[in-house]
C-alpha cells in the first residue's frame, strides 16, 4: 500500500523504497534520450528536473550507496549522450560534474550531501521548535 508515493510498513533501510525514484528518473529519461539535445542542455535538465525528483525521499530516508551510485550512473549516461548498453567517453570527471560552479565545476547537486544536508533540517527544526507538536510526538516516543 502507497501514500504519498511512499510503501507504508516499508523498512527506510530497504532499497526497494527508491524504487519509484528510479523508475521516475528513467521515465524521464527515456523520453529525452531520443531529442538531440546539446552537452549544456543535457546538463541544464540534470541540474533543473532530474537531480530534483528524489528531493522528497531525500528529506525522510539516508540514501543507500548503492541506490546513489545507479541514480549517479543515470546521470552520466544521460550527460555523455549513452544510449544502453552503449557507453560514450566521458569528457570530464564525475568528481568536477559535482563540483561547484565558483570553484570550477559544472555544478550539479551531489545527492550524498544533498541528502545530509535534507535529514539535518530536521535535526536544527527539533532543536528550533522546542513547543511544536511533532516534537512533541517523537520525544513521546
Amino acid at each position: 500500500m502507497k501514500y504519498l508515493g511512499l510503501s507504508l510498513g516499508a523498512s527506510f533501510k530497504a532499497s526497494r523504497i527508491w524504487d519509484g525514484v528510479i523508475e521516475k528518473v528513467e521515465k524521464r529519461l527515456s523520453g529525452w534520450k531520443r531529442l538531440y539535445l546539446s552537452k549544456g542542455g543535457r546538463l541544464t535538465l540534470i541540474k533543473s528536473t532530474l537531480s530534483n525528483l528524489p528531493t522528497y525521499y531525500l528529506s525522510l530516508f539516508p540514501l543507500p550507496v548503492g541506490v546513489a551510485n545507479r541514480i549517479e550512473k543515470l546521470f552520466r549516461a544521460f550527460l555523455w549522450g549513452s544510449l544502453g548498453e552503449e557507453n560514450k567517453f566521458h569528457l570530464v570527471n564525475w568528481q568536477r560534474v559535482i563540483f561547484p560552479i565558483v570553484n570550477g565545476g559544472l555544478g550539479v547537486r551531489d545527492l550524498n550531501f544533498f541528502n545530509k544536508a535534507l535529514l539535518g533540517k530536521w535535526l536544527w527544526s527539533y532543536q528550533k521548535e522546542g513547543d511544536s507538536f511533532w516534537r512533541e510526538v517523537i520525544d513521546q516516543k
